[in-house]
């Protein structure tokens, strides 16, 4: 169906996307959260569990001895966050649990040794399952950032990454425990990572992670999850970094559409322009933009700390040819999305026959309705999933 039909259809029916089956929803959850200040905290007790069908608590480490690290004692076990988090499934039976093995602070060079040694790699599958059935989680996402990359083996670990799932997915099915993992989405990170077909045959779903395509490691502004190319990319690689250009890349090289999760994410890339006249993509910027008062990360901002924004002296601009919006005041930028470019995001899954779609991360929606609705871009894909 062409997107447009569908995004038509769904407003004549009052924003309601009508599909033949209820499409699965993954949230992750930042479970540092629990650390912010005020009304920025954001503690297993504020999680809906009716919005999502999988919930995903992250992060877990890996040790060199090829066992689960647990990562923050006090919280997870001290404070019973995992015992918390699963026993949001007494409220809502159908809801999945997963527990995230890595993360961009993990890195990967622990992840190469274990998956190159084939008893750590059984060990590593052992360990994780202990770890679900102890907890009671319902599975393991893994979260290797990533294979072949960033202090990992440039030759050996696209091979040995099949190897660590085939033995993961040996190891968890025998307990009935689910395996999926989130990977690099655009072509010139996942062309060195990943051997495609070869994880696709172990994995439940494949979690795109269709973001950070753009950010304030460059010096010039751009949106941070644009659905396609714009006029202002002025390169051929420029037009590959986008929602579009990744996920013809996993499908034609043999990722089963069906398996394929989409990744929204519920927060935004911010810049600080070089001059405050010149604000359109690609301008040029000096650095990243201010931190936000909960999140506390120059360059990053959650939605619930950007919707507050456009009730103010921030300008929201709209650019039709990548569906995206991108907001200016002053000299400060941010490219994020929002309940508009949710919708077609959504829309976007169904008419490619997508899986279905994933958030990071369920702490950053406005979850108090600051600014309106509830949790507004989770039920946004939840009412069109319905």
């Amino acid at each position: 169906m062409n997107i447009k039909y569908l995004l038509a259809a769904c407003t004549l029916l009052g924003l309601l996307c009508i599909t033949t089956a209820q499409k699965p929803l993954l949230c992750y959850y930042g479970s540092w959260a629990h650390y912010r200040s005020g009304r920025g905290q954001f503690t297993v007790e504020n999680i809906d569990p009716w919005l999502c069908t999988h919930v995903i608590y992250s992060f877990l480490g890996i040790n060199e001895d090829g066992t689960v690290a647990i990562l923050d004692y006090w919280l997870d076990i001290d404070l019973e966050n995992f015992r918390k988090f699963n026993e949001l499934k007494n409220r809502n039976p159908n809801l999945k649990t997963l527990a995230a093995i890595g993360g961009y602070s993990v890195g990967s060079e622990t992840f190469s040794r274990v998956a190159a040694n084939p008893d750590l790699r059984w060990r590593f599958a052992e360990s994780a399952r202990d770890f679900c059935l102890q907890h009671g989680f319902d599975g393991i996402d893994m979260d290797w950032e990533y294979p072949g990359q960033r202090g990992g083996d440039p030759v050996n670990d696209r091979a040995n990454f099949v190897h660590m799932l085939a033995d993961l997915r040996q190891v968890l099915s025998a307990s009935g425990l689910m395996l999926t993992a989130a990977v690099g989405a655009p072509q010139h990170l996942a062309e060195i990572s990943y051997d495609i077909p070869g994880i696709s045959q172990h994995l439940d779903f494949i979690n795109l992670m269709t973001y950070d395509y753009n950010g304030p490691w460059n010096d010039f502004t751009g949106h941070n999850a644009p659905l396609f190319a714009g006029p202002s990319d002025a390169n051929d690689f420029q037009r590959t970094l986008n929602v579009h250009h990744s996920v013809m890349y996993w499908l034609s090289q043999g990722a089963p559409a069906n398996k394929l999760i989409l990744g929204i994410p519920i927060y935004g890339r911010t810049f600080t322009l070089q001059d405050s006249w010149n604000y359109w993509l690609r301008a040029a910027s000096s650095g990243p933009g201010l931190a936000g008062s909960y999140t506390e990360e120059p360059g990053s901002l959650a939605y619930f700390e950007i919707c507050p924004f456009f009730t103010r002296k921030w300008v929201r601009h709209w650019e039709d040819n990548q569906k995206i919006p991108f907001g200016v005041s002053g000299d400060q930028w941010i490219g994020y999305d929002d309940v508009d470019t949710t919708w077609i995001k959504c829309g976007y899954v169904h008419e490619h026959g997508l899986a279905g779609a994933m958030v990071w991360s369920i702490e950053q929606d406005d979850f108090h309705g600051y600014c309106g609705s509830i949790n507004p871009i989770m039920s946004t894909i939840r009412q069109c999933f319905q």
